[in-house]
């Protein structure tokens, strides 16, 4: 029985891409008879025999995202060593950016594989142009510290056997930005779970439900209030759609650092559409499957992605979908086809599309009908993990 160890910031409940990936990503190698252990981060410390084939130790981290994942790199450290001669895992599969080097002891595994969701180089070179005051104190960091960010990230990509990139794009940054190898490299795209995200049986029924007005077009976003997700042009191609439909609402969830919401509601009021803007704050993950049923249209507006779940998730659930032709996005949506992609920070591109589909719910189903079925023939979970599979057997086998 193959035993793999995921290091990762996040597990469950889930909040975040990496969590889901590992969450999701860990269940089809149950299925498939692996033995999954996970070190993960909680408001407080336990350990978890799940069942007899997953064991997950919940070490206590503080809340902020880069903080956090270098106090769980310390606990992780401890962790494993205390384990090590004992645990016989054979492969090692931390996240990153978010797993600093040193959370895994030497010689811990037979072989290490790491996952790239993004990078610490490329989230610097992509938000270095946005306005200072549009940043969080994470952000901040990101930029003002890259190279401390980037030192413990290119000692985990040298002791990694091999490199799963998450799309064509995160490969490009990891051949340009960090001179790796291409053969050390697979790209495996993020997968979706079909059966969560569905499309909606009743459209309005699902509204009422989460007290929106069935009459009123809703166009939905998700994503954290990070400045990388473009929320500001999302909120500059409102004025546009609400000329042609007043009662329309944009429906954003997440959550931010600290006053990014007051920035963009006052953004908003600016431009005399406040009225117009639903803020949800953090949607959990049980309730997120309903908000995406909710939605007539799903946008998101980000300038800098690898390939986010949001997307696979709004696709999976049936939407049309607008969104921007930045990293691994266009490796997933054909413009046109399955979903609509604009350039970043063109908010009226972005409303003209918002508006098209508004304006022919005919070519929006169909649109969201091929969306399903892409999701379907590429991007289950069930799919994805045959590939992940195959990166194992390579590096346990010497290939």
């Amino acid at each position: 029985m193959t035993k793999v160890c995921f290091i990762s910031p996040e597990y469950w409940p889930l909040t975040g891409g990496t969590g889901s990936y590992v969450y999701y990503l860990s269940n089809e190698l149950l299925k498939n008879g692996y033995q999954i252990y996970v070190v993960t981060g909680a408001n407080q410390a336990q350990d978890v025999h799940v069942n007899s084939r997953l064991y997950v130790s919940f070490l206590k981290i503080p809340k902020m995202p880069i903080v956090k994942s270098f106090m769980l790199a310390g606990s992780s450290y401890r962790k494993l060593q205390g384990v090590k001669d004992t645990a016989n895992v054979d492969v090692t599969h931390p996240q990153l950016p978010l797993t600093p080097n040193f959370a895994v002891p030497p010689r811990f595994g037979k072989t290490l594989v790491c996952t790239v969701h993004s990078t610490w180089k490329g989230e610097a070179e992509a938000i270095r142009g946005e306005p200072y005051s549009r940043l969080n104190a994470n952000e901040k960091f990101l930029v003002s510290f890259n190279w401390f960010l980037r030192f413990f990230e290119e000692g985990m990509f040298k002791r990694a056997r091999k490199i799963i990139a998450v799309s064509h794009f995160t490969k490009w940054e990891l051949t340009h930005y960090y001179k790796i190898p291409q053969n050390k490299i697979r790209v495996i795209h993020n997968g979706v779970d079909t059966k969560k995200f569905q499309p909606a049986p009743d459209k309005r029924k699902i509204k009422q439900e989460l007290g929106f007005n069935p009459d009123d077009p809703a166009i939905v976003s998700v994503g954290r209030l990070y400045a990388r997700k473009g929320l500001f042009t999302l909120i500059e191609s409102i004025p546009a759609v609400v000329k042609r439909f007043p009662n329309a609402k944009f429906i954003i969830s997440g959550k931010g650092q600290s006053d990014e919401m007051k920035k963009l509601l006052a953004h908003a009021g600016k431009l005399g559409v406040k009225n117009n803007l639903i803020f949800t704050g953090y949607t959990p993950d049980k309730e997120l499957p309903k908000l995406y049923q909710a939605a007539d249209v799903f946008a998101f507006s980000t300038f800098y992605e690898h390939h986010p779940f949001a997307v696979l998730e709004a696709l999976s659930s049936g939407l049309p979908v607008v969104t921007t032709n930045v990293g691994g996005i266009p490796e997933t949506i054909v413009n046109g086809k399955n979903g609509f992609i604009c350039q970043p920070f063109n908010a009226q591109e972005f409303s003209s599309r918002i508006l098209y589909l508004l304006e022919h719910p005919k070519e929006a189903a169909e649109m969201g009908q091929l969306a399903r079925k892409t999701i379907m023939d590429e991007y289950d979970w069930s799919i994805v993990v045959k590939d992940a599979v195959k990166v194992y057997e390579e590096v346990l086998q010497g290939t």
